[in-house]
């Protein structure tokens, strides 16, 4: 077939209702998702296997929509709802994947809010932290539809996940790395070196600390910003070559004013442009230890209480894990 012909088949998707599709939720979408489950391919947990719909969770009145398994057996809550996702139905797929010993919640819609997202990014930091044994991870999923002649291609885009679908941990046999050493071993090859410098310039930092996060294979970078009321979070470095930052506990530090707001968001975007627009945990992969610390130095100089007058030495019983 010749190059001319291939363009005069290219068409343009039209898009559609999802309802047009699937007139009921309940009744129509959740039953064709059961029995299509590898359309979650793109989530990366696996090939899911389906477990039950609408799973009765004891003690609450309604149903869970889908209940799967990922290979190695892990429980995948699913919860779908038409139209804009809401608070009851975060709060329940969240109650569910509790109450179903889940390790993930996929809730999936035809939008997810800026607030919703979010609050997805805060709880897959929570889980990063905690580890696959006591973390749940979020996913939140758009679905639409487009049609091609008489063929409807259903969409599936993710709009919020954790940096990482936490699996088999590398390090020790003890559930994973609780040195600097076992986590630059643990690292990515093409990492360790930047991730090495990254963690020396922490450490010689006054008044900085480090804690492993075993778990997740990932070490948290923390400065305390105000004596007395323990470290936060500058960062959080992956042994994947990902680093998290950490901006959703500086934009509410001390309620600060849309001016100073911004003017953080531009000291990020200048020092890591290709950083992604997560509101609470953006994250910039490969990065670099020159920006790294550079960015630090403006925080801790910029926020109060971070001023070198109230720095004290890094102890060397601060290096902890979790």
């Amino acid at each position: 077939m010749t190059q001319p012909d291939l363009i005069g088949r290219i068409v343009r998707p039209e898009p559609v209702e999802v309802r047009s599709v699937w007139p009921g939720e309940a009744t129509h979408f959740t039953p064709w998702l059961a029995a299509n489950l590898d359309w979650l391919d793109a989530l990366g947990l696996g090939r899911l296997e389906l477990v039950g719909t609408e799973v009765v969770l004891p003690t609450v009145n309604r149903n869970l929509d889908i209940l799967a398994r990922t290979p190695d057996g892990r429980r995948i809550a699913i919860e779908n709802q038409y139209l804009k996702v809401d608070h009851d139905h975060l709060t329940r797929g969240l109650a569910y994947a509790v109450g179903h010993d889940a390790k993930a919640l996929v809730v999936i819609a035809e939008d997810h809010g800026s607030e919703f997202i979010a609050i997805a990014d805060y709880l897959n930091s929570a889980y990063e932290q905690l580890g696959s044994e006591k973390g749940i991870a979020v996913f939140l999923v758009q679905v639409t539809a487009e049609q091609v002649g008489q063929a409807i291609v259903p969409r599936f885009t993710v709009v919020a996940r954790p940096n990482t679908w936490l699996t088999a941990v590398h390090g020790q046999d003890d559930g994973g790395p609780r040195s600097v050493t076992a986590l630059l071993a643990a690292c990515d090859s093409s990492f360790r070196s930047a991730a090495q410098e990254i963690l020396e310039q922490w450490e010689s930092r006054p008044g900085a600390s480090m804690r492993i996060n075993a778990g997740s294979v990932s070490v948290s970078l923390d400065y305390p910003y105000i004596p007395g009321e323990g470290p936060r979070s500058v960062y959080v470095l992956y042994g994947t070559g990902v680093m998290t930052v950490n901006r959703g506990y500086f934009k509410d530090f001390g309620s600060l004013g849309e001016d100073r707001v911004a003017e953080l968001d531009r000291a990020l975007e200048t020092h890591f442009p290709a950083l992604n627009d997560r509101p609470y945990y953006p994250s910039v992969v490969a990065p670099e230890p020159g920006p790294t610390a550079a960015f630090a130095d403006w925080l801790i100089e910029w926020i109060p209480g971070g001023s070198p007058h109230n720095r004290v030495g890094l102890n060397p019983a601060s290096l902890s894990t979790s």
